[in-house]
């Protein structure tokens, strides 16, 4: 590889990465499409509300409020509402792995169809292979 071969190279990369949205749309295809497969399904309510949407540089997965407590299950004692889930690459919440309601004595077994370290790894190893492949 020549020097000019070299500075073409990182000159497409920091065109690549300066505008990402075809590694996030492909990413959040990838995503809603294993998220929908994996989802528990009565109605398909939730399955079909699954969707991504991009703004810039940022990608949000969405869905029907009730995922979060269908993904991590709900306690019956406790409290909902301090630890609600923002989607997209965030902490998990800190009273995993229950969520609980204020004034019900039921709960709600967790049915994972969806792992945040495992997004935010899907979404680390894309821009890595980004930079691999354009160097």
């Amino acid at each position: 590889m020549t020097v000019d071969d070299f500075i073409q190279d990182l000159n497409a990369l920091g065109q690549e990465l300066s505008d990402p949205q075809s590694i996030l749309t492909e990413l959040g295809e990838q995503i809603t499409s294993e998220m929908k497969r994996l989802a528990p399904v009565d109605t398909g309510a939730l399955r079909n509300s699954i969707t991504y949407t991009i703004q810039g540089d940022q990608m949000s997965i969405n869905m029907l409020y009730y995922g979060a407590f269908q993904n991590y299950g709900v306690n019956g004692a406790g409290q909902f509402g301090a630890n609600k889930v923002e989607f997209g690459v965030q902490p998990r919440p800190s009273s995993e792995p229950f969520y609980a309601f204020k004034t019900r004595q039921f709960g709600l077994r967790a049915q994972p169809f969806f792992n945040m370290d495992t997004i935010t790894n899907q979404i680390a190893d894309a821009f890595a292979d980004a930079v691999t492949e354009q160097l």
